[in-house]
């Protein structure tokens, strides 16, 4: 009564609430879910025949961070816009460098002295490294058909996001909206057609693992961004979501889909769905104003540290795995787990804060939002939150 709100939608965001909003908890969560999956991917086989399948299906953990970078950046960008009437590519380009090469760079260095100075792998590992060397070097691993074997090889998708980066702001500035809307659509689908039918086209093709190199999951994402920036298409997705049941089956069903279903390739029907309901997950986490577990503090220090863990969770592995019982596909993921995400909460703390604190002050479009403290979780903060995760 009296302009009261309702509690079904005192549990949503607004559309001006969203316009508004500075970060997002759940979305850390979600890369917390997300970097698990991917570091249980890596372990090897547990014991456990139900597990077998999500574990396989791990490596999508990836797509996850990809539609939350590409909606992330899209919405910044955006909101420049609206802000200042233009987009600063050069600031933003700034962040971006500042943001992900020095720790790239770093944990690549550490990867030349285990090859080169400790011999810490295998021959054919080895030179395997050195001839993938100038690609882990100038970004562009994800082009070589050899792009996800060998020591760093997670350096593939760190590939696949600079090079959004890069051409995604040179788009943005040149084409009127419509045309970039129709350009990313046409993008999904020319790449799920050719796939569907043709199969890996890419295979035994240099030219086609270039023209096919971007990642359908980031165009979703960036899709998502500009839909929720509409006020029609976010009050369509909030009405969903003031059901507070909607995002628990949501999760539900992708759980489902990857402990049930194994993936046949990241371009095919399959993948197409899950990224589609990957794209409506961020939506519902965008559009409620918390999300329960995801919002948690653990949850949302592991996400906020997960730069750290994707670059540090392979030579963690395989450092476990040298100790006594640590091939154990049990033991080497709870080693793992245990070792990285402190280890990456120490090289957040310590070397990703201060260049963030850095760039934001120097690069940051616009006003700043307000500084918040983190939660202290596993001694690590408080810390100034960023107006959006790894923005």
């Amino acid at each position: 009564m009296g302009g009261a709100v309702t509690p079904a939608s005192a549990q949503t965001r607004s559309f001006t609430d969203f316009q508004a909003s500075h970060y997002l908890a759940a979305l850390d969560g979600l890369r917390a879910v997300s970097i698990l999956l991917v570091l249980l991917h890596h372990v090897g086989h547990l014991p456990f025949a139900f597990l077998l399948t999500l574990q396989d299906n791990g490596r999508y953990g990836v797509s996850f961070f990809f539609v939350i970078s590409g909606f992330l950046i899209c919405t910044l960008f955006l909101r420049e816009h609206r802000r200042t009437g233009g987009i600063a590519l050069g600031k933003f380009y700034g962040r971006r460098t500042l943001r992900l090469l020095p720790l790239y760079y770093a944990a690549l260095a550490l990867e030349v002295l285990l090859v080169y100075g400790a011999h810490q792998y295998s021959p054919a590992n080895q030179e395997l490294f050195r001839d993938k060397l100038p690609a882990y070097l100038f970004y562009y691993s994800n082009w070589l058909s050899t792009a996800t074997q060998g020591p760093f090889l997670c350096s593939w998708s760190l590939a696949v996001e600079e090079q959004f980066y890069l051409v995604f702001g040179l788009l943005l500035v040149v084409l009127p909206r419509r045309w970039l809307v129709g350009t990313l659509v046409a993008g999904l689908s020319i790449k799920f057609g050719v796939y569907q039918i043709l199969g890996n086209v890419d295979v035994d093709s240099a030219l086609l693992r270039v023209l096919f190199s971007y990642q359908e999951a980031i165009l979703w994402g960036v899709l998502l961004a500009f839909a929720l920036d509409h006020r029609g298409f976010y009050r369509l997705f909030e009405g969903l979501f003031r059901h507070s049941w909607l995002p628990a089956i949501l999760f539900a069903a992708i759980a489902g889909y990857l402990l049930g279903h194994r993936m046949r390739s990241q371009s095919t029907w399959d993948a197409e769905l899950l990224y589609a309901a990957m794209t409506v997950i961020v939506a519902g986490l965008v559009i409620r104003r918390r999300t329960p577990i995801l919002s948690a503090p653990l949850p949302v220090f592991i996400g906020k540290t997960s730069y750290g863990i994707y670059l540090l969770h392979m030579l963690v592995i395989g450092a476990v795995k040298k100790l006594p019982g640590g091939s154990q596909p049990v033991v080497c993921l709870l080693a793992s787990a245990a070792i990285v995400i402190p280890l990456a909460a120490l090289v957040y703390h310590y070397f990703e804060l201060p260049i963030i604190r850095y760039y934001k002050s120097r690069l940051s479009p616009g006003l700043s939002p307000p500084r918040k403290a983190y939660p202290r979780v596993g001694g690590c903060g408080p810390a100034p939150a960023p107006p959006w995760p790894s923005s």
